[in-house]
């Protein structure tokens, strides 16, 4: 009874957290649309995709904006079709990325759950199932900042300190891309 009662306090409180640090998210598809600034996505079955806030923040307070922040801001920033384009297609295959990492996530934490509450549990499993979880969540924490790199590699360094201007932000002297050369956007 107790080994139950714990394991779903556990299993609450691990989904109480990825809605407190989280988005739903939707599956997509199909491709997004050419006709709007931001794809639109036919809605499906939720899925609970944890968010690093903080590393949003950080990758654009230092200049590598989101792909959806550009779309959001593509008049403002003199964005071309092509570029729109561009950024379309990398929200897309981000948000495909993501949801399918998210999915996996919950897979794995379902069978973290699971094994407590049938009593098949002991340490090795939890350290296997927990590196498991830590894996996939470090995955969609790179697939996430990947998706703001390739959003930065869209725009010019004319565009880049436009962003900056618009969002009241610096080019730091300390991180050698932001001499905004176009050279130094290639990977």
């Amino acid at each position: 009874m107790t080994r139950h009662l714990i394991a779903t306090l556990a299993f609450g409180l691990t989904l109480a957290a990825g809605f407190a640090l989280g988005s739903i998210g939707h599956q997509p598809d199909r491709p997004p649309p050419l006709e709007t600034d931001i794809p639109t996505i036919p809605p499906v079955a939720a899925v609970i995709v944890p968010l690093q806030a903080d590393d949003h923040a950080r990758a654009e307070s230092n200049l590598f904006p989101a792909p959806q922040t550009l779309l959001q801001m593509a008049e403002s920033l003199g964005l071309d079709e092509t570029q729109r384009q561009q950024i379309r297609q990398i929200q897309f295959a981000l948000e495909a990325e993501t949801m399918a990492i998210g999915r996996r996530i919950l897979d794995e934490e379902r069978r973290l759950e699971r094994a407590f509450a049938e009593g098949n549990v002991d340490s090795g499993r939890v350290d296997g199932q927990t590196a498991r979880i830590a894996n996939l969540q470090g995955r969609l924490r790179a697939a996430r900042l990947r998706g703001h790199l390739s959003a930065r590699d869209t725009l010019t360094p004319e565009q880049v300190l436009r962003f900056a201007s618009l969002r009241g932000y610096q080019p730091s002297p300390a991180n050698p891309r932001d001499d905004l050369g176009r050279d130094d956007f290639e990977r």
